[in-house]
């Protein structure tokens, strides 16, 4: 598919395909379910106008992945959506059913934890298991090698370990 343009038909299966997983991620990154709504939508915008730079390099789910955490760090290097994040907080409270499963996970422990880690632990931890991501797809996203990647993921599962007293609930 590397060098050909996106039909509609196509971007829509891939919406279909990972569009879930896509608004779950930003809402992990961005805290916000309006702002998230938002760079959701704007990940599968460049991927639309982007997809003829897809190469194959990599798989369908990690390149848009990639696109997906770029466009959420680049909605926290703005003020501006900082700024109305902070405004429309109340606004994150209505009647919608993905956001309920949202607001019940925010108060975890464990996603507490994963939230207030170092912003390179906490993108592959949920990379890794919110993701379900190989160590090799997240090196790829991240341009670091597979050793680093790894490093990084058992620092992170330290840290958390650490900070949850010795007890990790793994999920199967």
């Amino acid at each position: 598919m590397g060098g050909k343009m996106l039909t509609e038909e196509r971007l829509n299966n891939l919406i279909d395909e990972y569009g879930t997983e896509i608004l779950r991620l930003c809402y992990l990154y961005l805290k916000d379910y309006q702002l998230a709504e938002d760079a959701c939508q704007d990940t599968f915008l460049k991927v639309y106008s982007n997809f003829h730079k897809f190469n194959k390099l990599s798989t369908e789910k990690t390149w848009i992945t990639k696109i997906c955490i770029n466009t959420c760090k680049n909605y926290l290097r703005n003020p501006w959506k900082r700024k109305v994040t902070l405004e429309n907080k109340e606004l994150i409270q209505n009647e919608i059913s993905d956001q309920e499963i949202f607001v019940e996970l925010e108060k975890s422990e464990l996603f507490n934890s994963v939230m207030n880690l170092k912003p390179t632990y906490k993108e592959i931890i949920l990379m890794y298991y919110y993701q379900q991501l190989s160590v090799k797809e997240v090196s790829q996203i991240l341009g670091i090698s597979e050793s680093n990647a790894f490093t990084r993921l058992s620092r992170a599962r330290q840290f958390l370990k650490d900070k949850l007293g010795g007890i990790i609930y793994e999920e199967s």
